[in-house]
C-alpha cells in the first residue's frame, strides 16, 4: 500500500439517424462495461447467486480483491528524475522533495525498464550514503505495493529487461507482498477462511524469493530488508527468523526509520507482541543517531486509538490519537488522528489532519483515498475535488478497496452535476464533469448523456456549422468548442474535415490527449487503422484512460 504503517491492511456516437458510430467506442466501452459490472454488480452479490457455495463466494471475492476496479490512464512520462522538488528539509533533516510514483508506475506501463533500473539504483545509491535519504528508495518500492494482477506481466517483463539490477525484483517482490495480503482478506483471522490464508503464504514466499534475490544483488537494500520483516511476522514460514531479520537491518543501517516503524508494528499485541515489548523496543533505539525515533513511542499509541476505536470506544480512540499525533510530525499519527476525528463526525478536522498528513508524505495511497472520501462528505464536499484524489489514488493502487468503494459514489455524483449544468445551460462545465466521470466509470448511458450535451440545440442546418466553426476559430484553445464541431460535422460524415480541424487543434495544443483521442476516432472512422491505432497510443501516453484501453 505504500505507507510506513500499513498493518491496518487486517458507446455510439450517436442514435440511428444521428452521428455515426465509432467502432473503437464501442469496442473500449463494452469491455470497461464488462469490468465495472464484475466489480460493482457481481462481486458484491456474490453470496445471493443461488447455488453458489459459501467457498465458490470467497473464491469469486478473494479474485475480486487482486484485481483493478477501474483502468484509469497512466500518469504522463516523467522528462527529467521522477522527483517531485520542494525546497529544504522537514523537522528531522529529510529532503522536502520526494519520489513521483506515479511516474514510476508510468514508466513500467510504457516499458521503460532500463530507466527503471537506473532510476532505483541512483536512489539507493542516495540512501546508503545519507539515510536522511531513506524514503526516496522506500517509495520507489512501495510504488509497486499494490495487488492487482494486471500489473505482473509489466513486472516480469521488467525482470528479463534488467535481470542483474535489483530493482525489478524489489518491485516484484513489493507487488507480491500486497497481493499477499488482498488475497487473505480484511477479517479477522478467526473470520479469514484456510483457502485466504494458504494463498497469502504461498504469495509471501513469491515474494520473498524476489526480495532474496534482490538482497543478492545490492545487501544494503533497505526496502528488501523491511520487506522480510514484515513477511516474516505476518506469514507463517519465516516467524522465528524475524530478530535476525530486524537486527540485519539496524546493523545495515543504524539511523533508518522506517524498519523501526516495522519493528514497532510487529510487536503490538494483534501480532502477538506487547505495550510493553514496543516500549522497549523504542528505548533501544537510539535518537542521537535519528531524532526522528522519539517518535517511536508514539505508535503504541496509535494502536490503542485504533483498537479502542474498533471497540466502540471512539472517545478514548481519539484520545489516544491525540497523544501520538502530539509528539511530533509525522504522517502515521495524523492518518490515525483523521480516522478519529471522522469517527466522531469532525469532518472538518479530519480534513485539516490529512491535509497535515499530505504535507508530511504527498504520495501516500492512503491519504490521498482518505481525502477523496472526505470530500464527499457534507462538511467537505467537492466532488471534483474527490475524483482528482480519487484518480490519483486509482494510478497508485487500482485495486485497493477505499478506492473501490468510492469510486461508484464519485462517478454517479459528477454525472448528475454534469446533467444539472447541462439543465442551466453550462455545456463546458457539464462536458468537463461527464468526462471526470467516464474517466473512472465510463458506460454507454454516460457517452449518450455527453453526446446531448454535446449537440444540444444542432439541428443539421448550415448556418449552424459556420456558427461551430466560427466558435472553434475564434478559440484555438478550446477542445469542447472543436468537439462540438465534430459532432456536428460527424452527422455528414466529414471525416476528412474533422482530421483537419483536430490536426490544427493538436499543432496549437500538442499536449491535449482527448484530441489526439478524437482524431483517432475520426481516421478509424475513415478506414485509417494505422493513424487512429498511433494516435490512440498517443491519447493514452497523455492520460485518456479509454484510449488506454484501445492500445491495449
Amino acid at each position: 500500500m505504500g505507507n510506513d504503517d500499513w498493518r491496518r491492511r487486517d458507446g455510439n456516437r450517436g442514435k440511428t439517424e444521428g452521428p455515426a458510430v465509432r467502432p473503437w467506442l464501442l469496442v473500449t466501452l463494452a469491455v470497461l462495461i464488462a469490468l465495472a459490472f464484475v466489480a460493482f454488480v457481481v462481486a458484491p452479490r456474490v453470496h445471493f447467486i443461488r447455488g453458489l457455495s459459501l467457498r465458490e463466494a470467497n473464491v469469486v471475492a478473494r479474485e475480486q480483491r487482486v484485481h483493478a476496479a477501474a483502468h484509469v490512464a497512466l500518469a504522463p512520462l516523467p522528462v527529467a528524475d521522477p522527483i517531485v522538488q520542494r525546497p529544504g528539509t522537514d523537522a528531522y533533516g529529510y529532503p522536502r522533495s520526494y519520489v513521483d510514483q506515479s511516474a514510476l508506475r508510468s514508466l513500467l506501463g510504457r516499458g521503460k525498464f532500463a530507466e527503471l533500473s537506473a532510476y532505483l539504483e541512483k536512489f539507493q545509491a542516495q540512501a546508503a550514503a545519507d539515510f536522511h535519504d531513506e524514503y526516496f528508495i522506500n517509495d520507489s518500492s512501495d510504488a509497486f505495493d499494490s495487488a492487482e494482477r494486471e500489473i505482473e506481466p509489466s513486472l516480469d517483463a521488467w525482470v528479463k529487461a534488467t535481470p542483474n539490477s535489483f530493482a525489478p525484483y524489489l518491485a516484484r517482490g513489493a507487488h507480491r507482498y500486497a497481493s499477499g495480503f488482498a488475497l487473505r482478506g480484511f477479517n479477522d483471522v478467526r473470520a479469514t477462511p484456510t483457502d485466504n490464508i494458504t494463498a497469502m503464504n504461498a504469495a509471501f514466499a513469491l515474494s520473498f524469493s524476489d526480495l532474496e534475490h534482490a538482497l543478492q544483488i545490492e545487501p544494503k537494500l533497505m526496502p528488501a530488508l523491511r520487506g522480510e520483516m514484515r513477511i516474516a511476522f505476518a506469514g507463517a514460514e519465516h516467524k522465528a527468523e524475524f530478530a535476525a531479520f530486524a537486527a540485519r537491518a539496524f546493523s545495515t543501517c543504524p539511523g533508518c526509520f522506517q524498519v523501526r516503524i516495522t519493528e514497532q508494528v510487529a510487536l503490538e499485541p494483534r501480532w502477538g507482541g506487547s505495550y510493553a515489548a514496543m516500549a522497549a523496543a523504542a528505548a533501544r533505539a537510539d535518537s542521537a543517531l535519528n531524532p526522528r525515533f522519539k517518535l517511536l513511542p508514539g505508535y503504541a499509541l496509535d494502536d490503542q486509538a485504533l483498537a479502542q476505536r474498533s471497540a466502540g470506544d471512539g472517545k478514548a480512540g481519539l484520545a489516544s490519537a491525540k497523544k501520538a499525533d502530539a509528539l511530533g510530525q509525522n504522517a502515521d499519527f495524523a492518518l490515525e488522528l483523521a480516522r478519529a476525528l471522522e469517527d466522531q463526525d469532525d469532518d472538518l478536522g479530519a480534513m485539516q489532519a490529512v491535509n497535515r498528513a499530505l504535507d508530511l508524505r504527498p504520495s501516500r495511497v492512503e491519504l490521498l483515498l482518505l481525502r477523496a472520501h472526505l470530500f464527499t462528505r457534507e462538511a467537505n464536499k467537492n466532488w471534483e475535488a474527490a475524483y482528482r484524489d480519487l484518480m490519483a489514488g486509482l494510478r497508485l493502487a487500482p485495486s485497493d478497496r477505499q478506492a473501490r468503494a468510492s469510486l461508484p459514489y464519485v462517478a454517479q455524483a459528477l454525472i448528475a452535476l454534469g446533467w444539472e449544468a447541462h439543465q442551466h445551460g453550462d455545456e463546458n462545465k457539464a462536458i468537463r464533469l461527464l468526462d471526470q466521470a467516464s474517466e473512472i466509470a465510463p458506460s454507454h448511458e454516460l457517452e449518450q448523456r455527453r453526446e446531448a450535451v454535446l449537440i444540444s440545440g444542432f439541428h443539421g442546418k448550415p448556418e449552424e456549422i459556420v456558427a461551430l466553426s466560427a466558435a472553434a476559430e475564434a478559440a484555438p484553445h478550446d477542445f469542447y468548442a472543436h468537439e462540438r464541431l465534430d459532432y456536428a460535422l460527424s452527422q455528414t460524415r466529414e471525416w476528412d474535415r474533422i482530421a483537419a480541424m483536430w490536426s490544427a487543434y493538436i499543432a496549437q495544443n500538442p499536449l491535449d490527449g482527448k484530441a489526439y483521442y478524437e482524431r483517432g476516432g475520426t481516421y478509424s472512422n475513415s478506414g485509417q487503422a494505422e493513424a487512429a491505432t498511433a494516435d490512440a497510443a498517443r491519447a493514452c501516453e497523455l492520460g485518456v484512460s479509454a484510449a488506454c484501453a484501445i492500445s491495449r
